[in-house]
């Protein structure tokens, strides 16, 4: 899946010079300390210069989440849990979730975490719009210390959701509520949008790592070797990571063959050649095709609150007129496969039980132009004056629309042109357009484009649920012109399917489950508040010539498995080590799993 949201902008590092006959970055200085390129693992993911370091923030500079524990690390492609700030959990009743946090918890500055900052935390996302925190209020009545280690999570049978009690437990960053506090005061609204948080000496953390510097393409963590978690998990192989930024794919790909970068989190066009023709020390989680991971589904988000684009017609055409294989194959080079025309994945069994075959054969869609002009011309959207583009019967004309992705996402620019091309092809006027990320992540979230490609709430435990609602509740999204960063960005908003969206999480039942995933799938067959194209590839290379351990199919290790999914995948770092040294998954990655099951 596409590159998510950490960029932003960085300090003064100057990176040149060469190293084993490659045009390789010398050694960093900071206020004199240099950093050795030997003890530094370099990855590149994000897009553009940081936004910043606050969690808050609705664009965060990449490895943020290194510096914040969570309550549990996650696995999505094992589905197993192990607590990280949190030493264990228990359900007190069938609406309460009960955690202690480990007593060895502690800030950088030395103050304990408390309970207090869990709270604080979560009346955040109740305060403000926070995309990864906000929307579980939606599913939560309290959230309450018991004492100094203990947090109460509790919910009513009204708003009973155990995906999102269970969800909670990972992927929030808990905060320090003596740092933040006086933050918020200074700040009120404004500290989910103008605080940066940018000065490394002021950040205190608890995680092991901690912002060293940072300039506008490149910033350094530097381990914490004296973390409250190091007698639990130890400490991670590299003393420093660091973050550079390309601008676009093919400069990405010229530095990581260059050694410029250990690892990545893009799109490479042919990545098997370099090492099949090439002969370079690089690698992906599969040797052979796929290659990547899968994770989830990627859509066309069409904006539901602008006519015509709103037209149920008109969204069927362009249904028909997206060249679902030739996206893949020719844009993608078949590192994935097209997805269903629903939001669940159909290539993993527990979740294409779920599909709705009867409903797939009678609303379904596929590649077909013709099929395409004939739901116009039956709709009476006709070219009435000649000159190529259809009007509606009101004499709105189809166009011109913008299909946008973010620069530089070479594989999605290439499948935008497809898309415009074809739609132009049926006489919709629709031209492409590639901004930078940051500027396309706004549009996206304040709902001020015409179309666009992202992404959906992915695999994992709570899968096909989370895409459903990710894409239809209308919870998550509200006027024009305003964040909502959590999901629903076409602003599709029918209330009838709240009721199902909440029906699903709290139901056990798999008849009565059934029923209720096929109501939701005939909705949006009806209206297709998105169409759903492809699965995303969970992009991830490395290198094996500086750093190894490497998750792999041979040697799974712990895998979350995003490049930019942290701290879920924070374990990984704890099994990478330097190059000649042998790399050993730690223990307690394995025997601390909890299987979502339990």
């Amino acid at each position: 899946m596409e590159k998510h949201a950490f960029s932003a902008i960085l300090c003064a590092i100057i990176l040149s010079a060469s190293l084993l006959g490659l045009n390789l970055p010398s050694p960093s200085k900071v206020s004199g300390q240099e950093i050795p390129r030997e003890d530094t693992l370099i990855v590149s993911d994000a897009w553009g210069p940081p936004a910043g370091w606050n969690p808050m923030l609705p664009n965060t500079a990449w490895g943020t989440e290194l510096m914040y524990p969570a309550l549990f690390f996650y696995s999505t492609r094992d589905d197993v849990w192990i607590p990280y700030l949190a030493e264990g959990y228990k359900w007190v009743n069938k609406y309460t979730l009960e955690i202690t946090i480990r007593p060895q918890a502690k800030w950088w500055d030395g103050t304990p975490i408390t309970a207090e900052d869990v709270v604080f935390t979560f009346e955040l996302g109740k305060k403000y719009v926070i995309g990864w925190l906000s929307p579980f209020w939606d599913y939560l009545d309290s959230v309450t210390a018991v004492d100094e280690r203990t947090v109460r999570f509790a919910t009513s049978e009204e708003k009973l959701n155990y995906f999102q009690l269970v969800g909670l437990l990972h992927g929030v960053m808990i905060l320090p509520k003596h740092r933040w506090a006086p933050i918020e005061k200074e700040y009120g609204q404004g500290i989910v949008s103008e605080f940066r948080d940018d000065d490394p000496a002021k950040i205190i953390g608890a995680g092991p790592y901690r912002l060293l510097t940072w300039t506008e393409d490149m910033w350094y963590y530097e381990r914490v070797d004296d973390w409250w978690g190091r007698d639990i998990f130890g400490l991670p192989g590299p003393k420093y990571i660091a973050h550079k930024t390309f601008k676009d794919n093919v400069a990405a790909a010229n530095g990581f063959e260059a050694g410029e970068v250990d690892a990545c989190g893009h799109f490479f066009a042919k990545i098997y050649e370099m090492w099949e023709v090439k002969g370079l020390p690089i690698r992906t989680y599969y040797l052979n095709p796929p290659y990547y991971i899968g994770s989830g589904i990627i859509h066309l988000y069409i904006n539901y609150a602008k006519y015509p684009l709103s037209d149920i017609n008109v969204r069927r055409a362009i249904a028909y007129a997206i060249p679902y294989d030739a996206l893949v194959s020719k844009a993608y080079f078949n590192y994935s496969v097209r997805s269903a025309p629903v939001p669940i994945l159909h290539t993993i069994p527990g979740y294409a039980k779920w599909i709705d075959q009867d409903l797939i054969e009678q609303y379904g869609f596929e590649y077909d132009l013709e099929k395409a002009k004939q739901i116009l011309d039956d709709a009476n959207i006709t070219d009435r004056d000649g000159d190529g583009v259809r009007e509606m019967p009101d004499g709105t004309k189809l166009g011109t629309f913008t299909i946008s992705v973010p620069y530089g996402w070479t594989d999605w620019m290439m499948m935008c042109n497809m898309i415009a091309t074809n739609l132009q092809e049926i006489g919709i006027d629709c031209v492409t357009e590639f901004p930078d990320f940051t500027v396309w992540w706004d549009r996206l979230i304040k709902g001020q484009f015409d179309l666009m490609e992202s992404w959906d709430g992915g695999m994992g435990f709570d899968h096909p649920w989370n895409s459903f609602r990710f894409v239809m509740d209308p919870r998550l999204t509200g006027p024009v012109g305003k964040d909502y960063p959590a999901g629903n960005w076409e602003r599709y908003t029918n209330w009838e399917v709240t009721s199902l969206i909440d029906t699903i999480a709290k139901e056990t039942d798999p008849t009565k489950l059934k029923e209720a995933y096929s109501e939701l799938q005939e909705i949006f067959l009806r209206d297709l508040p998105a169409i759903p194209m492809f699965y995303g590839a969970s992009w991830y290379e490395f290198r094996n010539d500086r750093w190894v351990g490497w998750p792999t199919e041979e040697n799974p290790g712990w895998a979350s498995p995003y490049m930019w999914n942290y701290p879920d995948n924070l374990p990984m770092f704890f099994h990478i080590v330097k190059a000649g040294e042998t790399p050993t998954v730690p223990a307690w990655i394995t025997e601390m799993q909890i299987p979502t099951s339990e």
